[in-house]
């Protein structure tokens, strides 16, 4: 945290002037230790009343939070019995318990209506009861528990209860945040010991010591009544993975065609691959040496050789080894795409032909794609290629959950070893701002670190599980920042920057108020609102979807250009430096809740007729197009996410626009992409049940993420995504309760005859696909690479390959469900096959080379069956080790020591055996 002379200056200024007391001088200042949370002279809405000064000692309130033992009991999403909401029946909650116990009897004296335990829950408790506590629901997601009268003091051995309800569903552990945390004014608050979460040291995943674990295959595993998803057990697994040969001349077929597979795989798949010599293998140990014809430099490869050096080939600047031949030809074929290139490996040299330097980078990633850790041979082959989609993205949430700069250096690597060119880096939300604006420092002196405290005066309220979580704050500063940026260039990488707003902007606008009153003490009132994104008289009472009632800036004053136009100034100002110019900003646009509407500015600009808003609903879009407007005059194309963009108004909008689709396959997200695509608008597809890594990869409650619009995004539904034709996903995917559904992409009149929905414009074609991972629940590096990887490599195959099985658009509009077979059996035949040899590739080549780099990927958990005394298993990804558990507890791998009893339970290693995936037991 950086913090400068002026703020030292205010508040001791303000010190002077209004006497404030130590305690609030000290939480303003954050010069002391960890400030109390601070409620005085607030009461929040449904709490028994306001805190009263403490009865407690710190060392008793450390006690407290040291030996108290807090267990959340999740019971179901089937048997409720949902209390009413504000009179009204509710028709689906999940109920639940908070189990409080302590075994000390130091405890009993503890006094009451002087301390609060709070917490983080994604989703807001709308109802609950108990004899001895009260539980309110505040904003985001933290909630607070506070003593009744009747509550005497924690009694050696006693449980106590708090029951709960939740107007959602849970159906994972993980979305269940750590660090529960104790106040009591004037005490430093405390995390309570038994809340925070441990990492187990075979798997190196996740503990959570305070959940009690789902065992409920129906109670806690289905959403609903109506969902017939089912849990991935053991059994489950081996009958839903393609199951390989295990025996005689089929066995040993197999086993020569996996070799084949692997050898020559290449991932993602090039256009054209031709074998003339199949035995044939040119040798690389003696080294490589380059030989550059052309527009090209040692610069524009150099990332790209140092993988090859990565992978144990040596490059010689004496020109010993193999020559490898690099030419840039201006010269191209009309149906040349950037990133085309020709690579042939003959029996003595490696030739390139490249119509420019990106191309060349990638035919050396194809050859590092080639290799196995274990040779340094590579097959003879020639090979044509080039990508399907210009625009092959990956997202990275670092702000609601920090990840550093060290992470997104790895993560580029990857991406380009991958083929993958657009960063996304979601900068800005309502739990953290992480990008050091010259202009602006008190974005990151404010709003870049959580800690215990609800006032938001020097930091931010601890979302998310955030109390003393210091490892998930942070920020990166304009030189860091010039680092990845560089960094990504060099590995054929453009960042494309987004700092959410006008929702999602929580972080600025607190940020934006300790500014304001920072320069009103120093009666500069002119400077104090020049950035000002709060318009103090809103009385407007709204929800946001993630339950902030003070997220949205105010898009009515003058004050909020302002502070768009310092912010674009100063990130183009800083790609500038970093020799990548800003080309593209994400702006957001998604999600803005019902705000404004009691804000006397913005019932100002409704009502002035001069201007061209006469209504509050459109007051969004109109925010949205002038932004817009406002980077397109700096040279730089706008992006946004299509619920906000779809909004304006097409006239008023810059030409270029990148609409990132996130509307599930269920729901109807051709549509949105039609909607748009008539626009004229680059679609980038984000589509969040093929595409969004903050879902679980199976339907099982350890596994982490979210599950709204889907229940599993494994690596195998990606590869089998096609992006060209969304309606065809009706005849083979399920919504998230399981459900067959169907896509009507014909052309739509409503009652007056207007066009709701049509097929795409002939001959339209999306602009490309991008990964998301949203952090909610991703609280670490290690969670995060579980979560991108090894969905990345699913990811970059559909981005660059078009599959010769997908089944092609129909421009004229068609209905499809389960019963139209426009995706033949044999094309799902010509599919899986494929996936298996995609399996094999990353299964037995490319997860030992992230194992090398240090990459945390997830280990899938194996399928298995004992069946006539023989333990018959499979995996997701072929080639992985699996091991069984005896009955004794000791772990045998199975090609080693066949099991002679039924074993307690299975597992999968890592390529290179280093680290042990989830164990599951069998039945």
């Amino acid at each position: 945290m950086k913090k400068t002379v002026h703020w030292l200056t205010l508040f001791a200024e303000l010190k002077k002037q209004i006497k404030l007391s130590s305690i609030l001088v000290c939480t303003l200042l954050a010069s002391c230790s960890e400030p109390s949370d601070i409620k005085a002279n607030k009461t929040y809405e449904g709490s028994a009343e306001a805190v009263e000064q403490s009865t407690l000692s710190q060392q008793q309130l450390d006690k407290l939070a040291q030996n108290l033992q807090v267990k959340y009991k999740f019971l179901s999403n089937i048997e409720t019995n949902c209390p009413p909401l504000k009179g009204k029946d509710v028709e689906y909650c999940y109920g639940a318990e908070i189990l409080l116990s302590s075994d000390s009897d130091a405890l009993l004296t503890v006094a009451q209506q002087s301390w609060q335990l709070n917490y983080s829950q994604v989703y807001p408790v709308y109802a609950s009861e108990s004899d001895e506590f009260s539980l309110v629901h505040l904003n985001g997601d933290i909630h607070q528990v506070t003593p009744k009268v009747s509550f005497k003091g924690f009694k050696a051995g006693k449980k106590y209860r708090i029951k709960l309800w939740v107007k959602s569903t849970l159906i994972s552990e993980k979305e269940l945040m750590p660090n529960y945390w104790l106040s009591a004014l004037p005490l430093k608050p405390a995390v309570i010991a038994s809340t925070k979460a441990v990492i187990d040291e075979e798997t190196g995943l996740e503990i959570q010591p305070y959940v009690v674990p789902f065992t409920d295959t129906v109670k806690q595993i289905k959403s609903s009544p109506k969902d017939i998803n089912q849990y991935a057990s053991v059994n489950w697994l081996y009958d839903n993975e393609p199951n390989l040969a295990h025996a005689g001349e089929k066995a040993t077929q197999e086993k020569q065609a996996t070799a084949q597979d692997v050898k020559y795989a290449i991932i993602p798949t090039p256009k054209s691959v031709h074998i003339s010599q199949p035995a044939a293998e040119l040798d690389l140990s003696a080294g490589l040496h380059f030989s550059l014809e052309g527009a090209i430099q040692f610069s524009d490869i150099e990332a790209a050789i140092s993988r090859l050096n990565f992978l144990g080939i040596k490059t010689n600047e004496n020109k010993q080894g193999v020559e490898v031949s690099i030419k840039i030809n201006a010269q191209k074929a009309d149906d040349w795409q950037q990133g085309h290139y020709q690579l042939s490996i003959t029996q003595s040299s490696i030739e390139i032909v490249s119509q420019e330097p990106t191309g060349a980078f990638y035919a050396l990633q194809s050859l590092s794609s080639l290799l196995r850790l274990e040779s340094n041979t590579v097959p003879l082959m020639e090979i044509e290629d080039q990508p399907h989609y210009q625009y092959r993205g990956q997202h990275v949430d670092v702000a609601r959950n920090f990840h550093s700069k060290e992470f997104i250096f790895s993560l580029i690597k990857q991406m380009a070893a991958y083929k993958l060119n657009k960063l996304h880096l979601h900068l800005a939300e309502d739990e953290g701002w992480r990008l050091e604006l010259p202009s602006l420092p008190e974005l990151t002196q404010i709003s870049s670190r959580r800690c215990m405290s609800l006032d938001d005066k020097h930091c931010l309220q601890p979302q998310l599980g955030g109390a003393d979580a210091k490892e998930r704050d942070g920020y990166y500063g304009v030189e860091d920042y010039i680092e990845i940026i560089k960094l990504a260039k060099a590995h054929h990488i453009q960042v494309i920057p987004s700092l959410d707003m006008p929702g999602h902007s929580r972080a600025a606008i607190k940020a934006m108020e300790a500014r304001y009153h920072y320069y009103m003490s120093q009666e500069n009132e002119q400077e104090a609102k020049r950035y000002l994104l709060t318009d103090f008289d809103d009385k407007t009472q709204y929800s946001s979807i993630q339950n902030y009632n003070d997220n949205t800036l105010n898009i009515c004053m003058e004050s909020t250009y302002a502070f768009v136009d310092r912010v674009l100034d100063d990130l183009q100002k800083i790609h500038h430096s970093a020799g990548q110019p800003l080309e593209v900003y994400h702006i957001g646009a998604d999600e803005t809740a019902g705000a404004w509407v009691d804000s006397p500015v913005c019932q100002a600009l409704v009502e002035n007729k001069e201007n061209n808003v006469d209504d509050f609903k459109h007051l969004g879009a109109h925010f949205i197009e002038r932004v817009s407007h406002m980077v397109q005059s700096r040279g730089i194309a706008v992006g946004g996410w299509n619920d906000g963009l779809k909004e304006t108004k097409v006239e008023n909008m810059p030409t270029e626009v990148y609409s990132y689709i996130w509307d599930a396959l269920p729901w109807g997200a051709h549509q949105q992409v039609s909607e748009q695509a008539h626009r004229n608008w680059n679609i980038i597809l984000s589509t969040p049940d093929v595409l969004y890594f903050d879902f679980p990869y199976q339907i099982d409650p350890k596994e982490r993420g979210y599950h709204w619009a889907s229940r599993r995004v494994t690596t195998r539904s990606l590869f089998n995504f096609m992006p060209d034709n969304l309606p065809i996903h009706a005849e083979f995917r399920v919504d998230t309760l399981g459900q067959a559904f169907s896509s009507d992409d014909t052309k739509q009149l409503n009652e007056n005859g207007q066009v709701v929905h049509q097929p795409l414009p002939k001959n339209y074609q999306v602009s490309g696909i991008q990964g998301q991972l949203w952090s909610e629940t991703v609280r670490s590096q290690q969670q995060a690479e579980y979560m991108v990887f090894p969905r990345l490599l699913a990811l970059a195959e559909r981005a660059w390959h078009k599959a010769h099985w997908s089944v092609p658009y129909d421009y004229s509009g068609k209905i499809y469900d389960r019963q139209t077979n426009q995706f033949s059996n044999d094309l799902k035949q010509a599919r899986d096959q494929q996936w298996l040899a995609f399996s094999r590739a990353i299964g037995q080549k490319e997860l030992a080379k992230l194992d090398k780099a240090g990459v945390f990927y997830r280990v899938p958990t194996p399928g298995a069956k004992w069946q006539e005394g023989k333990l018959k298993t499979n995996i997701a990804l072929q080639g992985l080790p699996i091991e069984y558990k005896d009955n004794a507890g000791n772990w045998h791998a199975i090609e080693e020591k066949l099991p002679r009893n039924k074993p307690l339970a299975v597992r999968a290693k890592t390529a290179d055996k280093q680290r042990a995936g989830r164990a599951m037991t069998l039945p």
